[in-house]
Formats: structure tokens, sequence, C-alpha cells
């Protein structure tokens, strides 16, 4: 038999654990109390919570005919994830809601040294996470509900600006009315300069499957401008082509962005908590002493086996053979 599972060493370690009794309950005593004190001392603290699905960034851009918003692929969640998370996003954070000030950090010396503590912070009271349903969790805890609603809210504008760099959304429609612009002055330059040519020399030209012919010349020195007419006419025929194909694709462009007004699907908003995230006083002290008992208890038997406590006193029982018991 194992000689630590014996019943007689079971026997010394009991006895062991129970003369040293005194130091195991203090520390399931003091222990219990000091963490009472603390969460009780522990300033409130609210959470604010939002998840969200990223689009698939290689089909959502309107630029592409077959444009449409799916829930994005595992690469689209690990590319956002890691924006979220890169050092642009942390100093941008950092900066727009005054960190450094509102977590009491002086200012040192060392920049690096004080970034490196104002991100153990953030680290702590920003989680950003990949759930196992293919959404992005952000978590935010902050001393003030006001300041923990705003940085929420600032990091999911983030990801939807992240994305909507990614798919041009609002980038293609603006090309597109650029495009109409520009077409725009240059057919009503060409119509211009027609209506001064045809008033002037009395062209008439109509025209017949994409081309102009032409109908009458009305004096003879017209003929010198007849080339230019019939380039400019064919010209104002292409112009108006484009530009209802660029009209159409305009209005497409637009119906794309009223049904997909945001480039993130939002499964929760984030909202302004109304109360703390409370600790749970009884739920510490009663962990505490759990743990303080058996940590306690387990310290007080390892010493006893390699030999840092002295073994429990032998208490003596006379037997039957021995001597003193059979003296006169």
């Amino acid at each position: 038999m194992n000689t630590f599972l014996s019943i007689s060493n079971i026997d010394k370690y009991i006895k062991v654990w129970y003369k040293y009794r005194f130091l195991w309950a203090v520390f399931t005593v003091t222990l219990p109390l000091i963490a009472g004190a603390w969460a009780i001392l522990q300033q409130p603290m609210y959470v604010v919570e939002t998840e969200f699905v990223p689009p698939d960034l290689s089909i959502a851009s309107p630029l592409l005919k077959q444009a449409a918003l799916t829930p994005g692929q595992a690469s689209d969640l690990e590319r956002l994830y890691s924006y979220l998370n890169s050092y642009s996003v942390r100093q941008a954070l950092i900066d727009s809601f005054q960190l450094y000030d509102h977590y009491h950090i002086p200012a040192l010396k060392n920049a690096r040294k004080r970034f490196y503590e104002i991100s153990k912070i953030i680290e702590k009271n920003v989680k950003i996470r990949i759930t196992r349903n293919s959404t992005i969790l952000l978590r935010v805890t902050d001393t003030s509900a006001h300041y923990a609603y705003a940085m929420a809210d600032f990091l999911l504008r983030k990801a939807e600006g992240f994305c909507k760099d990614v798919i041009h959304m609002e980038e293609a429609l603006e090309e597109t009315n650029r495009q109409l612009k520009s077409l725009l002055q240059e057919i009503h330059q060409i119509e211009n300069n027609l209506s001064e040519l045809r008033v002037k020399y009395r062209i008439l030209t109509a025209p017949s499957e994409n081309k102009t012919i032409l109908l009458s010349i009305g004096t003879p020195e017209a003929l010198a401008h007849y080339d230019q007419i019939i380039s400019q006419e064919n010209r104002l025929i292409r112009l108006q082509e484009t530009y209802a194909h660029l009209l159409e694709e305009k209005y497409r462009r637009e119906n794309f962005l009223r049904v997909y007004p945001r480039a993130l699907f939002v499964i929760q908003a984030p909202y302004l908590p109304t109360f703390p995230e409370e600790i749970s006083i009884g739920l510490v002290i009663g962990l505490t002493a759990l743990g303080s008992f058996l940590l306690s208890s387990i310290l007080i038997l390892y010493a006893y086996h390699i030999g840092l406590l002295p073994p429990p006193e032998a208490t003596y029982t006379p037997s039957e053979e021995s001597p003193i018991s059979s003296f006169p």
C-alpha cells in the first residue's frame, strides 16, 4: 500500500491539520473579510456591449453589377478584428476621449512607457472577440456610463468606416455624380456649338441608326463646316447614350445605399447603461473563504510532509504487557 495513503499516515495528517487549526482558521476568516472590503470599495463599473457582422467584402462593392451585402466569411471577420485591435484605432480612441486624463495617467518622459500603461487599461476595459456564431462582440467597461457608451459607439463607427472604405459605398455614387456632371457640361457645349452652326449656315441634319445624315444645306460656304457638324452630331449621340447609362447606374447605386444604409449587420447596437454591473459581495466572500481554507490546509499538510512541521505529539496508553502495569 502506498505509504502516503496508508491509514496510519492519513490519521497523522488529520491530527496535524487539526493541531494547526488556528492557522487555517485565521486565513479562512481574514482573507474573506479583506476580499469583502475590497469588493465594497470598488467603483461601480458600467458595461456596454455591441455585436455586429461585417459584410462579404469581396462582393459588397456597388461598383459590381451584382453587388449585395451578405454576411462575411471568416476572413472578413479576422480582417475587421485585426483592424479594431490595430495601433491606429487604439491611438484614435486615446486621442478622441483623452484617455490619459480620464484614467489619470501622468505625463512621463518615456512616451512608450506611458502608451504601454494606457494600452494595458484599454485591453482590460475593451474586449473584442469573434464569437462561435461568427459575429464580432465588442464589450466596453468603464466607471462612466457615458464614456462606455461613447467608446463602444466610436469603435462601431470605426468598424463601419473600415468596411465602407473597402467596398467604396459612398465613393462609387460620388464618382458617378461627377461623371454625370462632366458629361452634361460637354453635351451642353456641343449642343450650343451645333445650334450656332445650324443657324449661321442653315445646315439641317437628322440622326439615323446612330449616324447623322444631311438633309439640306442652306448656303454653299456651309460645305466647309459639313464634316465638323457631322462629327459633333455623332459625338453628341454617343455622349447622350453614355449619359443615359450612367444615369441608370446612379439610380442603381442610390437604391443600393437605400436598401443597405449601413455597411455592417448590427445585431445589437450600443446603448446607454442605466445601472452599473454589480459585484456579488457574498459570492466574493464565499469563494475567497473556500479558496483560503483549501490553500491553507494544503500548505499545512505539505509543510508537514516535507518536514517543516513537527509530527503531532503521541499520546501514551499503557498496555497489559507493560512492566509498569504489572508492578506490585
